[in-house]
This record gives structure tokens, sequence and C-alpha cells, in this order.
């Protein structure tokens, strides 16, 4: 685990800003909580939404069950991630959403030593040593990307994880994107979408 003060050091001038593809991703915002009712809300629509556009046949109960998950997955999301923001990768309702997160940070020391830490170019978890390379994305410019597997303590499977990010010099931010997914063959086929995702990345003043 990188630095502990990295994850403490927001961003003073920079906020991301995602222009998604609405066809295929969920915006998930943190929870409010102080109003439940909003959260439900939030899960409800996107899974009634989904759903009717799906073509399949469905009920209320399907359309609970999938709000539920997404409830879940959204306090999970924020609960444990350090992030700012979040997309749920869904392009059926016959996949389990897929969650991008994305995290705007003070930039801080050597450019190129940073995004190395961001990307976790020396994840010490890594079944092998992770694959870096540089990565451009149009309005964030060039960083890194990198990719490896991880089996984590909890589980006996393999977990693939991706992590981008750029350095934006004239915001004073590093900006970070990443997932991780047990289901490999869900990841690899997702990653085009999750590329493409990150050229409708910017960081708007606060």
């Amino acid at each position: 685990m990188p630095d502990p003060e990295i994850w403490s050091l927001n961003s003073k001038k920079g906020w991301p800003k995602i222009d998604y593809d609405k066809g295929i991703w969920i915006p998930c915002p943190a929870p409010d909580e102080g109003d439940q009712t909003r959260n439900q809300k939030w899960a409800t629509t996107y899974a009634t939404v989904w759903w009717e556009v799906s073509g399949f046949k469905h009920g209320k109960k399907q359309v609970r069950n999938m709000a539920e998950g997404l409830l879940e997955i959204q306090r999970g999301i924020y609960d444990t991630q350090p992030c700012h923001s979040a997309v749920l990768h869904m392009p059926n309702v016959n996949v389990v959403p897929l969650p991008v997160m994305v995290a705007t940070w003070e930039a801080v020391g050597d450019a190129d030593s940073q995004l190395r830490v961001l990307v976790h170019a020396e994840e010490p978890e890594a079944v092998e040593t992770p694959l870096v390379e540089p990565f451009t994305a149009e309005k964030l410019g060039t960083g890194l990307k990198s990719q490896y597997l991880q089996k984590f303590q909890q589980g006996r499977e393999l977990t693939g994880v991706v992590n981008y990010a750029w350095r934006v010099e004239d915001m004073e931010t590093d900006v970070r994107v990443f997932t991780a997914c047990g289901d490999l063959g869900r990841l690899q086929a997702a990653m085009p979408d999750i590329d493409q995702l990150t050229n409708t990345i910017s960081v708007e003043p606060l």
C-alpha cells in the first residue's frame, strides 16, 4: 500500500468530471448518509431504466434485486476505496456491474515517481511484476497504465487489477482511475470501454 499520506491530500484545485456513455455506464455518487430515500431513488431509477431498455421480460422483483445490488456496490465503493467519484460498467442486465473509481489528489513530488506509486507499479502482492506502460487519454494527456493479477488473502482466486494515473500540471492535480475484478473474462471484455472512458475524464476547477 502506498504512503497513506497520499490518500489524504485531496486536490485543492481540481475535481474529476466524467462524460460517460450513458448507454453502458451508471453514475455512482457517494451515498447520502442523511437521506436514505435519495439513495434508494438513485438505485431504483437506474435499475428500472436498465431493465426497460434490456428487452427482457421483467417485473418488480428483477428491478428490486438490481436496485439492492446497486446500493450494496455503492456502499462498498465509498466505504473501502480511496476515490472521489465512480461509475459502474453495465452494458446489459446480464452482467454484474463493474465499478471504475476516479480520484483527484494533490500533485506532490516528482511526477514520474508519483504516477508509478498511483498505478502500484511495485505492487508487492502482484503474482507477477505489473505490466506498466505509457497511456494517453484525450483530455488528460499521457500518463501510466498498469495491469496485474493479485491473490487477496480472503480469497483463493486471482483478481485482475487495472490502474491509470496522470499528472495535470496546471491544476496541480494527480488523477487516478482504477478497477479490479475477480472475473478475468468480465474484466477483459470491459477493457475497451474502460480505456475509452478515460478519454472522457477531465479535471474541473473547484
